[in-house]
């Protein structure tokens, strides 16, 4: 009578055993699942939300491209990637160029870039074969607002209410290829480098 008590219990308890270990393992997956997801939402990085408006104006005798942050989070100019297309006609230097030679010419400032690297600076030969090149805070595009001191693309943090121009036309031609301009497209772009999402995309004309 005993024994078929004993065989009976056991019988009892496997079921129960087979419960709490389909348990356990639904717990560790779940737990890892957890941890991953975790760790992939720490990686993504957040973009910052700024009103950025871009234009190109008439300071004197030369064109200045104009950045002004019209409200929002601050921006590290050194997590911004400013990326221009200009299409149309231009001078590089003492080069003329065309459409039908250049249609389009892309360039990239970085302000992630080491200005100190000679490679990550403007490059002539570049501009002259029409490939452009990658440039990084050197100075353009700067600003003075209100009295603040200069601060350079790349190694400052845009406020609401900064102005960031360029000074001259060996700056804007650092910034969209070309020293002068007429009533060409230019296209622009401000990408936020951490997370590759993009704060500003317009057309500004002359």
């Amino acid at each position: 009578m005993k024994e078929k008590q004993s065989s009976l219990n056991s019988e009892a308890v496997s079921p129960v055993i087979g419960v709490m270990l389909m348990l356990v393992v639904t717990i560790i997956v779940a737990a890892a699942v957890s941890a991953f997801a975790g760790g992939f939402a720490d990686d993504q990085k957040e973009t910052p939300v700024a009103q950025i408006d871009v234009q190109l104006k008439t300071e004197g005798s030369y064109p200045k491209l104009v950045f002004t942050h019209l409200g929002g989070d601050a921006l590290d100019t050194g997590d911004l990637k400013i990326i221009t297309y200009f299409h149309g006609y231009g001078k590089c230097g003492a080069h003329e160029l065309s459409k039908e030679v250049l249609p389009v010419r892309k360039h990239t400032t970085d302000g992630s870039l080491d200005p100190m690297v000679p490679a990550n600076n403007y490059d002539a030969a570049d501009y002259n074969a029409g490939t452009g090149s990658f440039i990084s805070n050197n100075g353009y595009p700067c600003t003075v607002s209100n009295g603040k001191p200069v601060k350079y693309w790349g190694n400052s943090t845009m406020m609401p209410g900064d102005v960031y121009t360029t000074i001259d036309k060996a700056s804007l031609e650092s910034v969209i290829t070309v020293r002068s301009v007429g009533d060409d497209l230019i296209e622009v772009e401000i990408i936020h480098i951490p997370s590759g999402k993009t704060i500003f995309s317009g057309e500004v004309i002359y």
